[in-house]
């Protein structure tokens, strides 16, 4: 997951709890606020209806057959959602207000907390919360009457109607919702905008270090910001490693050619003083000459190796480019191949009709001699070597050197182009390998635009496939990875 993602998800999961908080806050405040506005009118109501009560004596009316007493002064109550109630000691209802219902003529507001209340030495004022079948919730204020000698005479019910309140409840949730969810869109929107504002120095950062890497080209250097903020910082830093890499690399090109250099004229007296030696027939002993003359000669390879090498990091190899005909280059290289194998191991050759690339002639030698003779080194007497061209991916031509040998193993493949990097070491020095071929092989291929790329299973085998351009060598065509 990127950098730009993770920082829209933390700003967006961030506002969320922001906003969550304090609709959640918003919500029950308001909801608080409310209850306190109804309880104030309750208790208001109540104490008016207390005053009544001392003023006036109820009168006695019929409803429905049924013989209730009236408060007059409470007649204004009649279109309004505040229902009273004056019931006894024993709990039976003495009074009530006109907009009361049927259902509420021989019940209390709350039989419940009026139950509760009698029960209970504790005579303090009660608010609570009742549901009646097929009313909307109310709002209830239970108070005692109790003289002032400390006779308890009766109780008094005030209550009001929720339904506005829960619809204003279920308003204010919506609302909320719908701002909160916007607002949590927007926020994701803004979050990535941004995170991209921000990290695009990163990202162009990354773009021009990326390029340096595919140009192999330490002398291009990264844009500078003028913010002077930490990327543009990093800027700086990364330039400066560059510097140095620039530096260590220059200096271990020069070592690399000094060196190539100053071993040509050693190698050359020893050489020379070795063939001296063997005129002289009882001087010294043939077999020493022969493994001074072997080790002289390998290390005349691995010079020339470094020295091509040195000139291919410093970009001064030269190709010379015409046009090959792959299947009689594959014949060439079969019949070295077979030299090469002296009949230890079969060899065998195919290629389709008609391939063609421009590459250097010597240089392409040089890659499938490499190949091919690692892969007659290391399968085992009796072997095969397979060598096959075919048409690659998009515009390249593929070239196969696959053998059954012993295979490389899974932790030894990322390293195998690496210079002086043996996979066995003592049996690759008992060979004769310098730990260069594949490294050069790697190297050519990469100068000629194309790709070398390496599968192998351990008792199986291993196959090296090479891919380059049938077209000019800067068209490049989608490779395998």
């Amino acid at each position: 997951m990127s950098i730009r993602t993770r920082l829209t998800i933390w700003y967006t999961a961030i506002l969320t709890v922001i906003l969550l908080l304090f609709g959640t806050g918003v919500y029950f405040y308001v909801t608080w606020q409310t209850i306190q506005n109804l309880d104030s009118r309750l208790v208001q109501v109540a104490e008016a209806t207390l005053n009544l009560a001392l003023a006036r004596r109820p009168v006695l009316e019929q409803r429905n057959g049924r013989q209730i007493l009236r408060l007059q002064g409470l007649n204004a109550l009649r279109a309004s959602q505040i229902y009273v109630q004056i019931i006894g000691p024993s709990g039976l209802i003495l009074v009530t207000s006109p907009n009361v219902t049927d259902e509420f003529l021989l019940v209390p507001l709350d039989p419940k907390t009026l139950n509760e209340m009698i029960r209970s030495s504790d005579k303090m004022p009660i608010f609570s919360e009742a549901e009646h079948r097929n009313s909307p919730p109310i709002r209830v204020f239970t108070k005692a009457l109790i003289t002032n000698s400390g006779d308890l005479v009766g109780y008094l019910q005030v209550a009001t109607s929720l339904e506005e309140l829960k619809t204003a409840q279920n308003n204010l949730l919506f609302a909320l919702s719908i701002m909160g969810g916007s607002g949590i869109f927007f926020s994701a929107i803004v979050g990535a905008w941004m995170a991209r504002r921000a990290l695009r120095p990163v990202d162009e950062l990354t773009k021009t270090a990326m390029a340096i890497y595919r140009a192999e080209n330490l002398d291009r250097r990264v844009m500078v910001p003028k913010t002077n903020d930490e990327v543009s910082r990093l800027s700086r830093a990364f330039n400066e490693m560059l510097e140095r890499l620039s530096q260590l690399f220059r200096a271990q090109q020069r070592l690399i050619a000094d060196v190539s250099h100053e071993l040509r004229t050693p190698l050359t007296v020893i050489r020379g003083n070795v063939e001296l030696l063997r005129m002289q027939s009882e001087c010294c002993d043939k077999e020493m000459l022969d493994a001074i003359t072997d080790e002289s000669d390998r290390m005349a390879r691995m010079v020339k190796n470094l020295s091509l090498l040195s000139q291919m990091d410093a970009g001064v190899l030269q190709l010379r480019l015409q046009e090959i005909d792959i299947k009689e280059l594959l014949g060439t290289i079969l019949r070295s191949a077979q030299v090469i194998s002296a009949g230890r191991v079969k060899v065998s050759a195919s290629a389709e009709q008609g391939l063609k690339v421009e590459a250097d002639l010597d240089q392409l030698k040089q890659v499938l001699l490499n190949l091919v003779e690692n892969a007659i080194k290391y399968t085992p007497e009796g072997g095969q070597v397979n060598i096959d061209a075919t048409a690659g991916y998009s515009d390249h031509v593929r070239i196969s050197v696959s053998d059954n040998g012993p295979g490389i193993p899974e932790k030894d493949l990322p390293h195998i182009f690496e210079r002086f990097y043996r996979v066995d070491k003592s049996r690759s020095r008992a060979l004769g390998g310098s730990g260069l071929g594949l490294s050069i092989a790697y190297s050519i291929v990469q100068a000629h635009h194309g790709r070398i790329v390496v599968h192998s299973k351990e008792g199986v085998g291993t196959t090296f496939d090479v891919y380059l351009p049938i077209k000019q060598p800067g068209k490049n065509g989608n490779l395998p990875a």
